[in-house]
């Protein structure tokens, strides 16, 4: 069986379903159809997820792999290893094959696990700037319920966590925190098989950031027009916060998505959410500031770049 060979593993909110959806269309590329499945991330433990994450996240992996053909899905936690296998029994002659788990930048274990499965595999980072990485990671916190309280509240609320963790907390500082994340890929893999692209890059120049990768991983340049005429898995407000997490908390919303027809589903979301969102204040900015200022000052000196965009 041929092994997994490129793992675009984050970061989270930085444009990685664009990504895989690019990837998934190349024929030379065959793309796991579960798009994250996480299943190096094993400091990851599902039985720790929060009643809410477990709300909107699909995690009944035998009833998934119960099907012979499997179909789409943006995510899962995969724990075992011949269902993990038949996430490639498709693989037929394409020269990439590729995991996009979000976790794997995250995790400690993860460049580890992976390394140890396949030491010749190529690694994918793209990373935003951590502040807007958090407000969008805020904003999707919102949209799903997660939260109902303004970006400073929500964050002071993550930060004092006591138990802190993937699918129990939001982590909206830790995950961009780079430098350490970026570190531990470079250990086990060398900065050769190791590439670090922008968000930015990918939504002002498509183009030359999808040429750039498909040069990185030896295979054909193709039109990459398509992926920059609208913005996936955009931010949606609720127009209401606390009835939005209410319903999210007692399963109301995921009764209606896997049993209303789709066009109810569009009324109300209609109704429940506006596509306009809160820009970001001077106060929030200075607020993250505080957190990823010296950081970005680590990771110019690890990358060998000037980061002038991210500072303010």
């Amino acid at each position: 069986m041929k092994k997994v060979n490129l793992f675009l593993v984050g970061a989270a909110k930085s444009g990685t379903t664009s990504i895989y959806n690019f990837l998934n269309s190349h024929s030379q590329v065959y793309a796991s159809p579960i798009k994250e499945p996480n299943y190096f991330s094993t400091d990851i433990n599902v039985e720790d997820f929060s009643n809410t994450y477990r709300k909107t996240t699909f995690l009944d992996t035998k009833k998934y792999f119960s099907k012979t053909h499997l179909v789409n899905l943006q995510l899962s936690f995969v724990r075992s290893e011949s269902n993990y296998n038949r996430l490639f029994d498709a693989v037929s002659d394409e020269p990439i094959i590729a995991d996009c788990s979000t976790s794997y930048l995250y995790s400690r274990v993860a460049a580890k696990n992976i390394y140890e499965y396949n030491d010749k595999a190529k690694i994918l980072i793209v990373l935003r700037d951590p502040i807007y990485r958090a407000y969008s990671h805020y904003l999707m916190a919102l949209k799903y319920g997660f939260t109902n309280k303004g970006l400073i509240d929500s964050i002071k609320i993550d930060q004092q966590s006591e138990d802190k963790g993937w699918g129990k907390t939001e982590l909206f500082i830790e995950l961009g925190l780079y430098v350490d994340q970026i570190k531990r890929y470079y250990k086990y893999f060398g900065k050769d098989n190791v590439k670090v692209m922008f968000f930015n890059d990918l939504k002002m120049q498509p183009t030359f950031f999808f040429n750039d990768l498909c040069r990185f991983l030896k295979i054909q340049k193709t039109d990459a027009k398509a992926y920059n005429k609208r913005p996936i898995n955009a931010a949606m407000r609720p127009k209401h916060p606390f009835l939005n997490k209410l319903l999210v908390d007692v399963g109301f919303k995921k009764i209606i998505k896997l049993y209303a027809p789709m066009q109810m589903q569009s009324v109300i979301k209609n109704w429940f959410f506006s596509s306009s969102k809160p820009n970001l204040t001077q106060k929030e900015i200075r607020y993250l500031k505080l957190f990823y200022a010296s950081e970005i000052k680590e990771l110019e000196a690890l990358l060998e770049i000037n980061l002038k965009a991210w500072k303010r």
